[in-house]
């Protein structure tokens, strides 16, 4: 189903296109800005209903083409408003109340340039930052949250590199072949035509590409059915970052499951019980047996669902130990003291050498800490001087009181007063909170 998903918001997309150029054609002109109104509306109702949906994935391509669509209708209206003034006589082809009317013209090379911009900044999208705070990255969300990272990044490049030879090839047919005195059948094959059978032949490349991959996986035994989702035993994991003054527990020669790679620093300290939660308590007597230590001092760190799996879920602890490292030369599993420095360094220098988990949650750790120091809770910078950065220690982590379960600080961290137009943004963003309450309270 998440694979049938990946490909229905890209053709539903795709389909978008083909709507609009070949509505256009069967429609009076100047209906075209009111048919694209009415397929955002449709794009814009799919988003909200998958963000409420139990079983929601990334709509990043599905927001591309709303805010193409737009686009395109916000350009044909400029154009028309402007050619209204007498301001500037555009090409009767380009303007909705003239006959004939070649909407390719503006929607190609418009959709070519929103789908660019996504591509270089896709996480900079307010679907896939929901997505991402509901669910946790895409390596937190396991293999299956790496496909899907990775196939919207195909898929958003796919449409680049679509849309870049559609508009080349029209633009050329325009301004060299076309000739405005009377449309022939190649005049529509190119503008209409050739721009639906490439949409067309595109989503069925995807089709086969993800049925070859559900088949790949099938293969390999990794793909689970719903009847055996609800039969499957509640497993909980657990993850401890034992901390001794600024010194953390660190295997060296850690294996990363999700990367299938050997060699990179992790937490000894993990476990697994076939339970669906686990008492404090038990939580303390398990770090305490995997240790050998006793005395020291818990703290629940934050905890996720695995891939979407009610029953499984990952939970991390931090296990502070007072004294110094010497009162503690080995501890009951393979690994060795690590300054916090050095984790940092490789941190920022060699993330690779880190396990996936323990990049992730090093990850949320300081952008928390970091932003709860730098901005209040409206994002607005505590220190006015923007070149202030701060340092994290381990000190710091066993003082600090936050909730690191909470994403506020995350969203904060994406969005505050250093973002441009901050108060505009914010402004918008609260008008469109208090009319989404609205429409659903009714």
């Amino acid at each position: 189903m998440q694979l049938y998903y990946l490909w229905r918001n890209l053709a539903i997309s795709l389909l978008c296109v083909g709507v609009v150029m070949g509505g256009a054609h069967i429609l009076p002109y100047y209906m075209a800005p009111a048919l694209s109104l009415f397929l955002c509306g449709m794009l814009y109702t799919m988003i909200w209903n998958n963000n409420i949906s139990e079983n929601s994935g990334c709509m990043v391509v599905v927001e591309t083409m709303l805010y193409s669509l737009l686009s395109y209708t916000f350009i044909s209206i400029i154009l028309v408003v402007i050619q209204v003034l007498d301001l500037y006589h555009f090409p009767n082809e380009i303007i909705f109340f003239n006959d004939p009317y070649l909407p390719s013209l503006i929607l190609l090379p418009t959709t070519l340039a929103v789908t660019l911009y996504a591509l270089l900044f896709k996480k900079s999208m307010p679907t896939y930052k929901f997505f991402r705070s509901l669910y946790g990255g895409s390596k937190e969300r396991g293999y299956f949250g790496m496909i899907s990272n990775r196939e919207t990044t195909f898929q958003l490049k796919n449409m680049v590199g679509l849309f870049a030879v559609l508009t080349a090839i029209i633009w050329y047919y325009y301004l060299n072949v076309y000739v405005n005195v009377n449309q022939n059948g190649r005049d529509w094959y190119v503008f209409l035509w050739i721009v639906v059978i490439s949409v067309m032949l595109d989503e069925v490349y995807f089709m086969m590409r993800y049925y070859n991959l559900y088949l790949d996986l099938q293969e390999h035994n990794e793909i689970i059915t719903p009847e055996e989702l609800r039969d499957v035993t509640a497993h909980t994991y657990l993850r401890f970052y034992v901390i001794c003054g600024e010194y953390v527990y660190v295997d060296k020669d850690a294996f990363d499951r999700l990367n299938q790679k050997k060699g990179v620093y992790d937490t000894p300290f993990i476990t697994k019980r076939t339970v669906n939660g686990i008492p404090t308590t038990e939580v303390k007597n398990i770090v305490e047996r995997m240790t050998g230590v006793s005395g020291g001092e818990l703290r629940f760190f934050f905890g996720r669902h695995l891939a979407g799996v009610d029953k499984h879920s990952l939970l991390r602890y931090f296990y502070f130990l007072d004294g110094d490292i010497s009162d503690y030369p080995q501890l009951g599993e393979k690994g060795e003291w690590v300054h916090f420095n050095d984790v940092k360094r490789i941190y920022n220098d060699d993330p690779l050498h880190m396990a996936t988990n323990a990049l992730n949650d090093l990850s949320r750790l300081s952008t928390i800490i970091l932003t709860e120091r730098t901005y209040d809770e409206y994002g607005c910078r505590k220190n006015k001087i923007k070149s202030y950065k701060g340092n994290l220690t381990l000190a710091d982590v066993r003082r600090c009181k936050l909730d690191f379960q909470d994403d506020k600080w995350l969203h904060i961290a994406d969005f505050n007063s250093d973002t441009k137009f901050f108060k505009f943004k914010k402004f918008l963003r609260e008008l469109a909170g208090k009319k989404s309450r609205s429409a659903y309270n009714k």
